[in-house]
């Protein structure tokens, strides 16, 4: 009881400091939320100066609603530190089949799932305030390739290699007329959703012909609105093999998906891609989770051994493409350095991004509460 009138009587503070949060400067912000996020970031990009390597955010966002304009506030010290640093960003989220009700929508389909974005949401006016430069590329998620999945790390689904889903019901990728209108709002960059069961249906064997051909297709489309695109795997880790009658998530590393497996993937993938009109870049894997340790290696070491071999399996073919390196542990920025002392990353082309992920609810997961209600969290987490 006494923690809810502490919290009650936060959140009425809050409601003082919310109103003029925007007046504050940022180097001057006693909101807690607000130091709080800017810590995380912080934690993330000074790792990235001890070991001398460049970074990449694909993942930030936060709600519209009652509260946009409180949450901009802090996206704008967010994103004021993000341009010092030099990172690239994609935002979460935009696409045509979100409709008009996530409320993480940057760009959306204002009238109707199903069409092309044409809105412009309450968080654009941050991200168009922090366009890109000739330091670093700015963007959004394009999603829909993904959609059909399994979300995040069930153990079993009905989705799987064997019942991916149809295209254009289960999933989707944009239109030319949703591409056309992001670069008209000064988009650089979509990060491109798919999944690996559809693009590869039988792990022993080679990529589907009719999905990269579809993937290639969003690619055209972004490609000729002035876009490049980072194809995206979207699999937290793991691929859904089908046992007969459903799904089971193998995660990379085990026995029934090995580490040489995900490394030979991505070598396919390179050589269907490699110097691909509009593809700028690969991000070997969404929010890798959910890996087994070993006697030998923590699951954090698992990933870092796998994403080497992927990417040394692109290198293998010839393709220096830019590499997104996602950290363990849902690439989260606030255990980042936690998870990866040091860089484990050794590339012979120099051309790779460590990619971290940034969510600002009190769990980092994107499903926020209101405003003041994270402000009081914040505040709690700091006392």
């Amino acid at each position: 009881m006494r923690t809810g009138l502490l919290i009650a009587a936060i959140c009425c503070l809050i409601g003082v400091v919310a109103t003029s949060a925007a007046d504050v400067p940022a180097a001057a912000s006693t909101n807690p939320l607000d130091a709080r996020v800017r810590g995380e970031l912080a934690g993330f990009t000074t790792w990235l100066q001890r070991n001398h390597v460049q970074g990449y955010i694909g993942e930030v966002g936060w709600p519209d609603g009652t509260d946009a304009a409180s949450w901009n506030a802090i996206a704008s010290d967010w994103f004021s530190d993000a341009d010092a640093a030099g990172l690239w960003v994609t935002g979460w989220a935009s696409g045509e089949w979100w409709g008009s009700s996530y409320r993480l929508s940057i760009y959306d389909d204002n009238a109707s799932p199903y069409n092309a974005v044409n809105t412009a949401n309450p968080q654009a006016s941050v991200f168009e305030q922090h366009p890109s430069s000739g330091s670093y590329l700015r963007g959004v998620n394009d999603n829909g390739g993904e959609f059909g999945g399994v979300p995040t790390s069930e153990a079993t689904s009905s989705f799987s290699n064997k019942n991916p889903g149809s295209y254009g019901s289960a999933y989707h990728y944009d239109s030319q007329a949703t591409f056309d209108f992001l670069a008209a709002r000064g988009v650089k960059i979509v990060r491109l959703p798919f999944r690996w069961e559809r693009v590869q249906p039988s792990l022993a064997g080679g990529l589907d012909p009719a999905e990269v051909s579809r993937i290639k297709g969003a690619v055209d489309r972004a490609h000729a609105a002035g876009l490049g695109v980072i194809l995206d795997m979207h699999n937290y880790g793991a691929y859904y093999l089908s046992d007969g009658t459903q799904g089971v998530r193998r995660a990379v590393g085990s026995r029934r998906v090995p580490i040489k497996t995900f490394a030979r993937t991505w070598g396919l993938l390179s050589k269907s891609f490699k110097n691909y009109p509009g593809v700028i870049g690969y991000g070997l894997m969404n929010e890798p989770t959910g890996l087994r340790s070993t006697k030998r290696r923590s699951a954090a070491k698992v990933w870092e051994k796998a994403s080497q071999r992927a990417l040394t399996a692109i290198r293998r073919s010839g393709d220096g493409q830019l590499v997104m390196v996602p950290g363990y542990n849902w690439s989260g920025v606030q255990v980042w350095a936690k998870t990866h002392p040091k860089s484990w990353i050794h590339d012979p082309a120099h051309n790779f991004r460590y990619e971290a992920h940034h969510y600002w609810d009190s769990n980092n997961s994107g499903d926020y509460a209101s405003y003041a209600e994270e402000v009081a969290k914040a505040a709690l987490k700091g006392f």
